[in-house]
């Protein structure tokens, strides 16, 4: 009688462990994170952190973080980088995503301040994508709102937007064009708008079997008035994390 209570007891512990286990793993598969690094000939280097929670079958909480790397983001000995982090909501319809994302920018690129400001500016944005087994879409806008002043009154809007279309040769190869601009919107001592950069191109990009992609964009800068070269490249890949 004792052995059959302590082979039932364990059968209880062996079963109750196992639930447990599946529970965790049901709950892994809910999240998901993915790291992007990018470069490009005017920002230079940048690393994006992606992450989801699915929430259900049509919606996920999104959360993001963007380190940017260029001096000139910040310090020129490389402290006080432009620092962005953020969270959404994920919507799918059908072939389609949306992502409504509010993030927040610390540093000194937005404040003009000479030391670290948190919150220094706020960054609405949406990305748009569209997949279906021919064809391809990446689209996104965002407002880079100044918030909070520095030491200095040249404090600036800025907006970035893209939109990438694409056809899908096969499972593994994508070819289309490529548009990009970055703008200042609005300065403190009133300049009127003008474009940092406005690219016109074309990109490829190759999808591996476990989800990483690799794409390459290049052509022609359309908005050269800052100083800008001629032509651009941006290169960036897209690995999940398991």
């Amino acid at each position: 009688m004792k052995k059959l209570a302590i082979i039932i007891l364990t059968l209880i512990i062996q079963i109750t462990y196992a639930q447990e286990i599946k529970s965790d793993e049901k709950e892994k598969k809910k999240t998901s994170f993915v790291i992007m690094p990018i470069h490009n000939s005017v920002a230079g280097f940048s690393n994006v952190f992606l992450g989801n929670y699915k929430l259900d079958d049509k919606k996920n909480l999104t959360f993001y973080s963007v380190f940017w790397n260029n001096p000139s983001f910040g310090g020129l000995t490389g402290s006080d980088l432009f620092l962005e982090t953020g969270i959404g909501l994920g919507f799918k319809f059908d072939k389609w995503y949306v992502n409504p994302t509010l993030g927040f920018g610390h540093g000194k690129f937005m404040s003009n301040s000479t030391e670290t400001t948190i919150g220094e500016a706020i960054i609405p944005s949406v990305l748009v994508l569209y997949n279906s087994k021919r064809f391809e879409l990446d689209s996104y806008l965002a407002l880079y709102k100044s918030f909070r002043k520095g030491n200095g009154d040249a404090t600036r809007d800025l907006v970035l937007n893209w939109i990438v279309p694409g056809y899908k040769v096969s499972d593994h190869f994508s070819f289309g064009a490529f548009y990009e601009s970055f703008s200042q919107v609005r300065t403190e001592n009133g300049m009127n708008e003008k474009h940092i950069y406005q690219w016109l191109g074309g990109y490829i990009k190759a999808t591996m079997n476990n989800g990483i992609w690799f794409r390459f964009a290049a052509g022609p800068n359309l908005a050269t008035d800052l100083g800008t070269s001629k032509e651009f490249y941006k290169i960036q890949a897209f690995i999940p994390l398991k």
